[in-house]
């Protein structure tokens, strides 16, 4: 059972913060606990790197390239060289001889929480973080029919968690996320939700 809920200003562990509305994908929005590389924050702020990098070729294109390792153009299809040389500060060095990747992922959201007062619907927006994070469906509500949302949400492995009068309680365990592929999709995702922690948190805080 749990006895409270996160909430953005929550006292967590350095670099970790509940981002509401930090999960962002084609099938909805969640609220996603987010962990900072404060690393590569705090490079990107230096060079001046505005927001997230959110370019899925771009990204692309970067998870092809070794990170700190420099790769010659001759090695580069022309449309590669072009995107690399036209991509903003911070994101790759160049030389005359080749292109080195100074970028690395912002963050890691380990965790989605999907807020709902229709089981069946948050079920859908909950399936559609399965490639990116462990999942938890947080009902609003009254519901009955908890056998059949459980029943249901296990198959998905999406955890269920119910908001009562006082407190919320876990109903059901998230079955633990496991990362199957390595995708420019999952960098995005990271990515944006590293953008929605910076709009949440003031600036030099």
């Amino acid at each position: 059972m749990l006895s409270g809920e996160f909430a953005a200003g929550d006292e967590q562990p350095t670099g970790v913060s509940f981002v509401p509305a930090g999960a962002q994908v084609a099938g909805g929005v969640g609220d996603a606990l987010v962990e900072v590389d404060e690393q590569e924050h705090d490079r990107r702020v230096g060079l001046g790197l505005q927001g997230a990098v959110t370019n899925l070729g771009l990204l692309h294109r970067l998870l092809n390239l070794p990170h700190g390792e420099w790769v010659r153009w001759k090695d580069l299809c022309s449309n590669d060289v072009q995107a690399l040389q036209t991509a903003p500060v911070g994101v790759v060095d160049l030389s005359s001889r080749g292109v080195r990747r100074t970028l690395v992922q912002p963050a890691r959201v380990p965790f989605v929480v999907v807020r709902t007062s229709s089981w069946r619907r948050g079920l859908r927006r909950a399936s559609a973080f399965e490639p990116f994070a462990q999942r938890v469906l947080l009902l609003e509500g009254e519901h009955r029919n908890l056998q059949q949302v459980t029943w249901e949400a296990d198959l998905l492995g999406v955890g269920v968690w119910l908001r009562t009068s006082t407190h919320i309680e876990q109903i059901l365990a998230p079955a633990p996320w496991r990362q199957l592929y390595v995708k420019a999709a999952g960098w995005r995702f990271r990515e944006r939700a590293y953008d929605r922690w910076l709009s949440a948190t003031p600036p030099g805080a």
